[in-house]
Parts: structure tokens; C-alpha cells; sequence
């Protein structure tokens, strides 16, 4: 599983966010569960609906993930417009222009989406990252797009985009 190498940004979304800990594995339940409530409890289509989107590929973004506790922050946003008005009920962010390793999950069904995403983080942080060239750029913020290809039945394929620079360890 070799990456795309290119560069993005920056990219301003707004969605719903999530407060969850890595402690346990916490946030590999909650994060599924939170996408699950989203597109079921009628926040996706709020956020769908709203005037301020440029685009409605979704956006999985990891805000906040140093916090001595073990605590973070997963936002579920779209991209904006340039100057849009936003709902009050939207949290807000900015992912900085970066250099991103783009990796592309397996396709999976339905039942299959989610841990396949979640194998291929596995896949980037215990084997791709530590063997490349390349290091985390901490000034910018990995994410999980999710665009036309998510709506197939059979072969749900999402984008996941690592920031990098060159210099590993």
C-alpha cells in the first residue's frame, strides 16, 4: 500500500465534533458510533443543507490528540465557502496547507468500511511510517476524506491524509 504524495490547503470546514480519550481504545468505539449517530439523527443532513458548503465531500479531522489524559477531539465537517455565514450549532476548524501521504482504504461493504479505515491507520503508524523517509508534520493535522466512492454498496473506499516531511526520527 504505497501513498499519493501531494499537497492541500488550507482547507476551513464545519461540522459536529466529538470529545473522546485514545485511553482503552476509546475512541475506536466512539468515533464509529459517532459517524453512525451522524448520519441517523439528522446532523448530516443539517449539515448538508446549509448554505456556507463549498463541497459535501465529509471530512473525519482529529482536532486535539496531545492532552496528557489521553484526551481527544474528532470533528465530522465539510468544506466551506470563503466568507460564508456559519451556523452557531457548527464547530469550526482550519487544517493548514501541508504535504500529505494520501493513503486509500481497501474497499469494503458496509460492515466491512470502518475496520478497514481503521487497518489502514494501523498500517500507516505500525509499518509505513516507521520504515519511510519521511516524519509527522506536527504543525498540521491528519484526516480522513470521504467523497463520492463511500456511497458504493460493495466498495466503500476512503482517503486517509498523513502530513509529512522529510527528516524520519
Amino acid at each position: 500500500m504505497e501513498p499519493k504524495l501531494l499537497e492541500r490547503g488550507p482547507i476551513k470546514l464545519a461540522g459536529y465534533s466529538l470529545k473522546t480519550t485514545v485511553k482503552d481504545g476509546e475512541n475506536l468505539r466512539a468515533i464509529p458510533e459517532f459517524w453512525s449517530a451522524f448520519m441517523t439523527d439528522g446532523r448530516a443532513e443539517r449539515l448538508h443543507q446549509a448554505p456556507c458548503l463549498k463541497s459535501h465531500d465529509e471530512y473525519g479531522v482529529c482536532l486535539a490528540g496531545d492532552s496528557p489524559d489521553g484526551g481527544m477531539e474528532y470533528l465530522i465537517g465539510a468544506e466551506l465557502k470563503e466568507g460564508a455565514e456559519i451556523p452557531a450549532e457548527f464547530r469550526q476548524c482550519e487544517l493548514p496547507a501541508a504535504r500529505y501521504a494520501v493513503f486509500s482504504s481497501p474497499p469494503a461493504d458496509g460492515a466491512g468500511f470502518s475496520p478497514a479505515i481503521q487497518e489502514t491507520w494501523q498500517y500507516i503508524f505500525g509499518q509505513w511510517l516507521p520504515q519511510s523517509e519521511y516524519r509527522i508534520d506536527e504543525a498540521a493535522l491528519s484526516f480522513e476524506l470521504y467523497d463520492e466512492r463511500c456511497m458504493s454498496e460493495n466498495a466503500k473506499v476512503c482517503d486517509i491524509y498523513i502530513p509529512i516531511v522529510t527528516g524520519n526520527k
